[in-house]
């Protein structure tokens, strides 16, 4: 069973990876000596230290605002100022904390193993390499990211959610890469990877 530790070792590296195209990378591959492992983040376009300086501005803003409120005789209007910084905060914290999902899959020669979590392993699935493979969705619109699983014996776990299109591309040009076998396409038979 892998540890936690091994899990938040994956989750410290890097999270502003750069492809080939010099774009911020949601997938990164590494390629080991026994197999691979492909470690899949949701785009996180700003970090916590961003995010509380846009709440610090916002609040600096409500302050000056509310002192001259207040200057004139409009106090009530105070904690309703407070309120909107407060309701802000939560909003913004929520959705980075959502951002934090990873998925990490692990193939080795025998096995396949998929961890998922928030900054630690929530679920895990572990199974024969040989017997799993990648079923893969391809939505009507044009601008619709392929929706890939992985597949072991009629229990199917989904993978990258998260991904825009090119990257969905990628993540099953990488499946395929290490061997899994690509059995289930839905809608069109034609797809570039």
């Amino acid at each position: 069973m892998r540890k936690i530790s091994d899990f938040t070792e994956k989750i410290a590296m890097p999270a502003k990876l750069k492809n080939s195209k010099g774009d911020l990378a949601m997938i990164d591959i590494r390629n080991k000596d026994q197999g691979s492992e492909i470690i899949l983040r949701p785009n996180c376009s700003a970090d916590w230290s961003a995010n509380r300086r846009i709440i610090q501005t916002i609040m600096l803003f409500n302050i000056v605002l509310g002192l001259g409120f207040a200057a004139n005789g409009a106090w009530l209007v105070l904690p309703f100022m407070g309120l909107e910084v407060l309701l802000l905060w939560l909003v913004l914290s929520t959705v980075f904390r959502n951002l934090q999902i990873q998925h990490i899959v692990s193939l080795d020669p025998q096995n396949l193993c998929i961890d998922v979590g928030h900054h630690r392993c929530e679920h895990r699935w572990q199974w024969p390499r040989q017997t799993s493979f990648v079923l893969v969705t391809v939505l009507p619109h044009p601008w619709d990211p392929l929706q890939i699983s992985i597949s072991h014996c009629g229990e199917c776990v989904s993978i990258g959610d998260f991904l825009n299109k090119d990257d969905s591309r990628e993540l099953l040009s990488a499946l395929r890469n290490n061997g899994l076998p690509v059995r289930h396409y839905c809608g069109s038979s034609t797809l570039e990877a």
